[in-house]
């Protein structure tokens, strides 16, 4: 009886084991079954994530070839707008009656400074685009702040005059002669700060103050930062200090309430501001986002009818020991070529009727220049400057009609002094004209001469060979000066 009870109870327990063992199989299975609906939906998400990526990749590249080419479409007119009415101006100050000059100059200048408005519009909305799509780079290279503060207040003296206000610049304690930072956005900075200033002031004075907050030795750390320098941005030693730009006017002041606001893009800080001294709202927003990709800020201190105050603060390096073999490198060069700065605000506008010396006239006498441009109205501008600088001019209207004459000219033992290089052209492009010309020997100045504008495009062109680079619309002054540097004395 027992031992049958015992066979009983044996196989009761050998059909749970089975029944368990069944149940933990399907458990298993289910698991399992669920894991695979979970790795195969991981695996959906991950490649529909990639597909996003890679549409968005795609998105911003698109919108980068957008901005190129709009860039290149409206610089192109602008161009012809604002150099034809410079060289107007020069040739009728050159030829035309006294009464005649005070009439037609008026006239173009108007052209030419609603043409500049224009042009500054355009690059607002680009560099706002450009840092919202994270494509606009800085720099950190050698640089006077002194001189970018004097350039910058040389633009806005006409302004200052015109309106019969009084423009100084101060520097308190020790400003470094060099610093490490990029010195076109701090210039952009400025200019914006600078010219609000003087838009907003109609009496009085504004003061540019520049100094060191922590200008004590032992409160500086020396670290070794790199430069984005052509020579591959070597270590240095280098101390970080404290900067403090300060824009100061006598103008009508902003709210309390209005202040928040002055930073946000497409904002006005007042809408009580007639039209005329509006512009499109961005200048503030792309100075503070500037500012900070500088590492940096802005700060603003004003009240209605009592001026305003604008500070830029910056964290820049200073170069320890090593500040002489930096002075040849980046803007900070131009200090050695005779470039000269002063403690105050001394800057002369020249009369127009001022007489132009023979050798100032033609600064490019029998200087042989090819000028490699598709368009005829750019063609034209071009090489009228270059013709009344005295310079010998020859036009090739793509990149593969520049290549032939520079070909022949070699073969024919002539050489051009310098090359002007459009970069976009039908049939061969600048950049293709330019690696072929260097590739067959053609070590003479490339200067591209193009309308594109967005991050990366002066690298592209030096990296094809060419030796500097001239956004379009040209200054016409620019433009030569550019020739000029590169002439073999």
């Amino acid at each position: 009886m027992l031992s049958g009870s015992i066979g009983l109870f044996g196989f009761v327990s050998l059909k749970n084991i089975i029944i368990a063992t069944v149940v933990l199989l399907l458990i298993a299975l289910a698991v399992s079954f669920r894991f695979y609906l979970l790795l195969r939906g991981a695996t959906a998400a991950r490649e529909e994530l990639i597909a996003a990526s890679r549409e968005m990749e795609e998105g911003v590249k698109a919108k980068s070839e957008f901005l190129v080419d709009m860039s290149h479409s409206i610089r192109t007119p602008m161009n012809a707008l604002i150099s034809f009415s410079e060289i107007l101006i020069q040739r009728i100050a050159q030829n035309c009656s006294v009464e005649f000059q005070e009439e037609s100059e008026g006239i173009l200048d108007i052209i030419k400074r609603n043409s500049h408005d224009l042009l500054n519009t355009l690059n607002d909305v680009l560099d706002y685009v450009k840092i919202d799509a994270n494509m606009l780079e800085i720099e950190s290279v050698p640089m006077s702040i002194k001189q970018v503060i004097h350039d910058v207040c040389h633009v806005e003296k006409p302004n200052v005059i015109a309106k019969n206000l009084d423009l100084s610049i101060k520097y308190l304690g020790e400003v470094p002669p060099l610093i490490l930072s990029d010195p076109v956005r701090i210039r952009q900075i400025l200019s914006n700060l600078i010219s609000n200033a003087v838009k907003f002031t109609d009496k009085g004075t504004i003061a540019v103050v520049c100094e060191v907050l922590n200008d004590d030795a032992s409160e500086s750390t020396v670290v070794k930062p790199a430069t984005s320098t052509k020579e591959g941005g070597t270590p240095f030693s280098a101390s970080l200090i404290r900067l403090k730009i300060r824009v100061i006017d006598t103008g009508v002041g902003i709210a309390p309430v209005q202040i928040p606001k002055l930073f946000k893009p497409f904002k006005q800080s007042d809408t009580s501001v007639p039209k005329r001294s509006r512009g499109t709202g961005l200048g503030l927003s792309i100075a503070m986002r500037l500012a900070t990709l500088l590492d940096g800020t802005i700060e603003v201190e004003s009240a209605p009818g009592q001026g305003s105050t604008f500070s830029l603060l910056l964290n820049v390096y200073v170069p320890q020991g090593t500040a002489d073999a930096l002075m040849e490198r980046g803007e900070a060069s131009a200090l050695r070529r005779g470039s000269q700065l002063v403690s105050g605000l001394d800057i002369r506008i020249p009369a127009r009727t001022e007489a132009a010396s023979p050798d100032k006239r033609q600064p490019l006498q029998n200087v042989r220049i090819l000028v490699v441009e598709d368009m005829a109205v750019n063609q034209v501008i071009i090489s009228t400057l270059l013709r009344d600088a005295g310079a010998q001019v020859e036009i090739a209207d793509n990149g593969a009609m520049g290549v032939q004459k520079v070909m022949q000219d070699m073969d024919n033992g002539l050489v051009f002094d310098v090359v002007l290089m459009d970069m976009q052209m039908p049939v061969m492009d600048g950049y293709e004209a330019t690696a072929f010309l260097r590739k067959h020997g053609y070590d003479r100045p490339i200067v591209a001469v193009t309308a594109h504008a967005l991050t990366g495009d002066r690298e592209k062109t030096l990296k094809a060979g060419c030796n500097d680079y001239v956004a379009k619309p040209i200054d016409n002054k620019t433009l030569i000066e550019m020739v000029q540097k590169y002439i073999v004395v």
